[in-house]
């Protein structure tokens, strides 16, 4: 009687696994449907990025990247191909892997990593965040595990589920279906001006108490070691600020600049730039730079790259 039971209760499992997978398959199958026929939006662009472009000139970076650097400036200035695979609030882990899964396929002749000058400051965002780069990770298993396994030691166990692999991202993947989102060449501009206003003219003084993440300062220099790998030239960028900021006691920016220099990485820093402080009509808000402060700050930087000379090549 009780080895009936047991019998009973084993086939009561395997029957349980079976459709529990079978479920998983099929919704696993519709999910990466819908996700990887997406057009417009921020999978849209990074699957344009990882499986398409040849681009010579590619951007990486949060927000300050997405919307400062405009690729058809760069392709009129310095007469080569560009793309914007700048990402909207994510920070250098993602960016690293982004770089890792690009230069897996094709190889640029220059990268420009936007620098935030909190690259390197703990952030819980940062790792939550990694949930973007999921869908990839059955392609891309190799560079993704890495980084994926800083946000958790299960991270195969968890995308072995197929359902799992988009979940998080299927609700962004509708609504760019119903309101699709235009860019240019990855590129999305910002129209508007900020109005002038005397606390703006105050100035910032990043010396909060911070602590610095490793796991972000390894990935930073994993980043220039992959480039160099590559024969990628690589240059480091600060876009410019409306407000004067003071990062002297900023110990993030400050071992990003030390990196830079000991690697031998160009360092732009647009920071404080006086042909940007305080100048209201080239900023959408007190962050982004609008349409005509990205044109004029891409055509700046298209002529410093101009002069630049490389050791890869």
């Amino acid at each position: 009687m009780i080895k009936k039971e047991y019998k009973l209760a084993l086939i009561k499992l395997v029957k349980f696994i079976v459709i529990l997978l079978v479920t998983d398959f099929v919704l696993g199958a519709i999910s990466k449907q819908l996700f990887f026929s997406q057009e417009t939006g921020k999978y849209a662009r990074s699957m344009h990025a990882i499986n398409e472009t040849n681009a010579k000139v590619l951007v990486l970076g949060s927000s300050h990247a997405h919307r400062h650097y405009v690729p058809e400036v760069f392709e009129k200035e310095l007469n080569t191909s560009s793309y914007n695979a700048g990402a909207e609030g994510q920070q250098l882990l993602y960016h690293a892997a982004l770089q890792k899964m690009i230069l897996k396929r094709t190889t640029p002749d220059l990268i420009i990593l936007n620098i935030d000058e909190d690259f390197l400051y703990t952030s819980k965002e940062a790792y939550d965040r990694l949930n973007d780069l999921h869908p990839y990770y059955a392609n891309h298993r190799r560079e993704l595990k890495p980084i994926l396994g800083l946000q958790s030691k299960l991270i195969d166990f968890k995308l072995f589920f197929k359902s799992y692999q988009t979940n998080s991202t299927i609700v962004h993947a509708i609504r760019y279906y119903a309101s699709p989102q235009i860019d240019y060449k990855g590129y999305r501009p910002l129209f508007g001006k900020v109005k002038p206003s005397n606390n703006i003219d105050q100035v910032i003084h990043n010396e909060e108490d911070k602590k610095i993440d490793q796991n972000f300062v390894k990935v930073l220099r994993d980043m220039i070691a992959t480039a160099k790998n590559k024969k990628v030239n690589l240059i480091f960028v600060t876009s410019p600020t409306l407000q004067y900021v003071d990062n002297s006691k900023n110990i993030s920016f400050t071992m990003i600049q030390e990196i830079a220099k000991k690697e031998n990485i160009p360092f732009v820093d647009f920071f404080n730039s006086k042909q940007f402080v305080s100048q209201y009509e080239l900023f959408h808000d007190t962050s982004h730079l609008n349409n005509d402060g990205a044109e004029l700050f891409t055509k700046l930087l298209a002529d410093k790259i101009k002069r630049m000379k490389w050791d890869n090549n």
